[in-house]
């Protein structure tokens, strides 16, 4: 005759399942949630240097400074008629921010260490929603004689809301490269305490698109 289950059995099954769940679901959760950040960081990188390339090929220019992107200081250019244009232009903007980064982004960010960060200032940026779902803030290469930036959410103003998860910074250079900042490795420490995440998008990207931090 088979023996059944006691209900003390049962509940102690029940309990190291329930033990064993309280570990693994977050785990899971994690590693599905750095995926998909990955995959939408990727997408949205291809997606920026394929339209740098486009935008440098309909112009015939070999250098960022020669393009429409590029603000001038000494002609009567603005970030609205180069960043601007340029989003409206190469990208499917779902919704136009113009200069106020808050409407396309969420209302505060933390880094990797839990430290409050601003989002980009003011003036100096254009920022739009794209149609997958991301919002990219970008000053225009030249602005105070310095490279372009560009800001990106990968998930728009959906949370995680944390520098090196879902908001990095790269940055474009004179000769149409888009990457992180030519004197940064991409160590952890640079990733975890930068404002923007500048670091670890070098770091995703050394790790194969893996976010293993």
């Amino acid at each position: 005759m088979k023996k059944a289950f006691t209900l003390n059995e049962l509940l102690i099954s029940l309990a190291i399942i329930g033990v064993i769940l309280i570990i693994t679901v977050p785990i899971v959760f994690s590693h599905f949630s750095k995926k998909s950040q990955v995959a939408a960081l990727q997408r949205t990188y291809t997606a920026f240097t394929n339209a740098v390339k486009l935008m440098m090929i309909d112009e015939r220019v070999s250098s960022i400074s020669k393009t429409s992107l590029y603000y001038a200081s000494s002609t009567t250019s603005s970030v609205e008629d180069t960043a601007g244009a340029f989003l409206q232009n190469y990208f499917k903007v779902s919704k136009d921010c113009g200069t106020e980064p808050d409407k396309c982004f969420a209302s505060s960010y933390v880094n990797l260490e839990k430290k409050s960060v601003a989002l980009p200032p003011e003036n100096d940026a254009y920022c739009v929603s794209i149609s997958t779902g991301a919002s990219i803030c970008l000053t225009p290469p030249g602005f105070d004689g310095k490279v372009g930036k560009v800001w990106v959410d990968v998930n728009g103003p959906l949370k995680p809301n944390i520098g090196g998860r879902d908001l990095f910074l790269f940055y474009i250079y004179s000769d149409g490269f888009i990457g992180d900042r030519i004197s940064t490795a991409g160590t952890f420490e640079e990733c975890r305490a930068n404002k923007y995440g500048s670091g670890c998008f070098n770091r995703v990207i050394n790790a194969d698109w893996t976010m293993d931090y």
